[in-house]
């Protein structure tokens, strides 16, 4: 006796005693990589989802600008097979569950919409739907062994192929007993590279670099103080430039590095020239790209710049009143101006009231400490990076900054916009790879 199975337009034939063998060979060949692109998919969303108060839906039919229109799951069957591989793979993630919602889901908040777009862009769930039907043909024992097994296998070997397993991970205790999150890998013996990123990302907003620059280099990265992990005293830590700047001083002390070239992206370029004045024999050189500076009367900023700057004042203010302007982004509206592929990670520091308090707190500090004074003692080589098209942080920023820095290259790429710094292109990661090498001589 034989089962006839038809998955994805190929039909296959497999006889009857050997009908787990035979479909789990097939389930292998027809399902492996979609388990590997939901697996990423969801370590991706994962800092988002676990950041969150209420639970998340999870839709496969959505609607509107942002989302896509794929196939329902009809079948009682297939709905329960996803909802069960997904909280398989959620809890071996160690990730919150997901509600998994086969059907349009109404008034999905802003955080329910990411997460069901990055799903639906990095996976085809029609392919695995047909897939899914695989097992239907099997009884529910047989069913459970094969995908525990599955997930056992792909899910183990995605997780560390991920960036967190690539990256030796570390708690640090900076000098006011903040707790630290911090990251290092690359090669052991290269010239040491510390990325300060923008306050309040997720480290995965930075991961091309990261990526990229640890094939050279040893590369060590940390997250905001205060917004990552447990900080149950948050209200007792220091929320201004230079407690940021001595907490670079906390991770190479860490990772035992005594000197080290700085790279300042977007905001974190601030908290790079305060290090470097702070402490200039342990910063080698610097690079600074797409800075936020706060220049007093020499500023010009952008329409965001100045929006941001308002909203983290008003939220840095009260908890009361973070929490009445967090409300604003659940609604999915928020989404306009936000680049889907990073919609999970730059949203990150707006999903609580409490999060939104402490950004307001960081961030805030970060947008309105003048730099100006600092300048003239900073002598390293430093490389400062904008493009002409940058409407995020104004470009005449950089090129202040580069004009009055006694040691400075300026670099200006004609397009660009400020959010695609985070791909690391190559113009620009031959750019900065050059500069590195260049003084390492």
């Amino acid at each position: 006796m034989s089962l006839q199975l038809t998955v994805n337009g190929f039909d296959y034939s497999v006889n009857k005693k050997d009908e787990y063998l035979g479909s789990r060979k097939v389930m292998k060949e027809e399902i492996k990589q979609l388990i590997v692109d939901l697996t990423k998919a969801l370590i991706s969303v994962k800092p988002l989802v676990n950041a969150l108060e209420q639970s998340v839906r999870v839709s496969t039919v959505l609607k509107g600008k942002f989302t896509s229109d794929l196939s329902s799951f009809n079948s009682s069957t297939n709905c329960l097979q996803m909802k069960d591989l997904l909280n398989k793979i959620t809890a071996r993630i160690d990730m919150r569950p997901l509600e998994f919602c086969p059907e349009i889901v109404h008034n999905m908040t802003t955080f329910e919409h990411v997460v069901s777009n990055r799903l639906a862009t990095t996976l085809d769930w029609s392919k695995l739907q047909a897939s899914m039907k695989l097992l239907s043909n099997l009884d529910k024992t047989k069913m459970d062994k094969i995908i525990d097994e599955i997930v056992d296998e792909i899910v183990d070997e995605t997780v560390d192929n991920s960036l967190k397993s690539y990256f030796q991970h570390s708690e640090v205790t900076s000098f006011d007993n903040a707790s630290l999150k911090a990251y290092a890998g690359g090669v052991t013996n290269g010239k040491v590279v510390v990325i300060v990123p923008p306050c309040g990302m997720p480290f995965e907003l930075c991961e091309q670099w990261l990526r990229y620059l640890s094939q050279e280099h040893y590369v060590i990265t940390w997250e905001s103080r205060g917004l990552f992990g447990k900080t149950d005293n948050f209200d007792a830590l220091n929320y201004d430039v230079a407690s940021q700047a001595k907490d670079l001083f906390a991770i190479m002390n860490h990772f035992k590095i005594d000197c080290a070239h700085v790279m300042g992206l977007c905001g974190g370029a601030a908290i790079a020239l305060t290090a470097a004045s702070l402490e200039p024999e342990r910063v080698s050189s610097l690079s600074l790209w797409h800075g936020d500076f706060e220049l007093g009367n020499n500023s010009q900023k952008t329409r965001y710049q100045k929006d941001l700057q308002a909203l983290m004042s008003m939220a840095g203010n009260n908890r009361t009143q973070a929490a009445s302007l967090q409300k604003l982004f659940t609604q999915p509206s928020i989404l306009e101006n936000i680049p889907a592929n990073l919609a999970h990670l730059v949203l990150y520091p707006y999903t609580t009231g409490e999060l939104l308090f402490r950004y307001g707190k960081l961030n805030g500090n970060i947008m309105t400490a003048e730099i100006i004074p600092i300048l003239d003692k900073v002598s390293q080589p430093t490389l400062v990076v904008t493009s002409k098209n940058d409407t995020t942080a104004h470009p005449e920023g950089s090129l202040y900054v580069a004009d009055k820095l006694s040691n400075a290259t300026l670099h200006t790429e004609l397009h660009g916009s400020h959010i695609s710094l985070f791909d690391a292109e190559s113009n620009i990661t031959k750019l900065a790879t050059k500069f590195i090498c260049d003084q390492a001589l």
